[in-house]
């Protein structure tokens, strides 16, 4: 399954997908980085620019950690227990249940790396992009939780079924939103029932 991807673009390039400002947001205030800062890779335990609704339901772009938090680990900063949420299950896990309903994001990228396990043990990465080279929309769920280092805001990566041809390497890939109208609708910003942001999360076709 998808164990890093890479972003290839500069913050300004990625805050214009988003919808906001450098700054992260809709309103004015210090730039959250160099806007012609580049993105590059991000992997497990990465800070990652995750697009949301804030409590008043305004676009913003939130460092969050790659990385469900261990609630058994002795240092959850440090460690993790999962990393991605499967999309078949992601409404009736115990897990996943108030995230999906209430705490859905986006992470942007151009390339996405699936593993193929090979017959001696090892993994082959794969690189998986569009034909196109436009970048792609990663659904992802977060939470945050009080530790003794302080808040800690993490999230996973819904996953589906593989496409072809990436079903011949793994068979999951991520869960990836079509275009500005499921963005929204999995953003929050247009009415949904449970079924219906479901159906977003289906095997990428193309």
């Amino acid at each position: 399954m998808c164990g890093k991807f890479t972003a290839m673009m500069t913050w300004k390039e990625y805050c214009f997908l988003a919808g906001v400002g450098t700054s992260g947001a809709d309103e004015l205030g210090p730039d959250m980085m160099d806007p012609q800062k580049q993105l590059g890779t991000f992997t497990p335990m990465s800070s990652l620019p995750v697009l949301h609704l804030n409590p008043v339901g305004m676009r913003r772009i939130t460092p969050m950690r790659w990385g469900w938090i261990d609630p058994r680990s002795a240092n959850p900063q440090r460690s993790f227990k999962h990393l991605h949420a499967r999309s078949e299950e992601i409404d009736r896990t115990p897990t996943w249940t108030d995230p999906f309903h209430d705490s859905r994001g986006v992470v942007f990228t151009k390339s996405f790396n699936i593993g193929e396990e090979m017959p001696n043990g090892k993994t082959k990465q794969w690189m998986g992009s569009r034909a196109d080279g436009k970048p792609v929309a990663i659904a992802v769920i977060y939470s945050a939780w009080e530790t003794t280092a302080g808040l800690l805001r993490a999230c996973v990566m819904v996953t589906t079924q593989s496409c072809p041809p990436l079903d011949m390497r793994d068979d999951r890939m991520p869960a990836l939103l079509r275009d500005d109208a499921e963005i929204k609708t999995w953003l929050g910003e247009a009415p949904s029932t449970s079924a219906e942001l479901k159906a977003l999360l289906r095997t990428f076709d193309g």
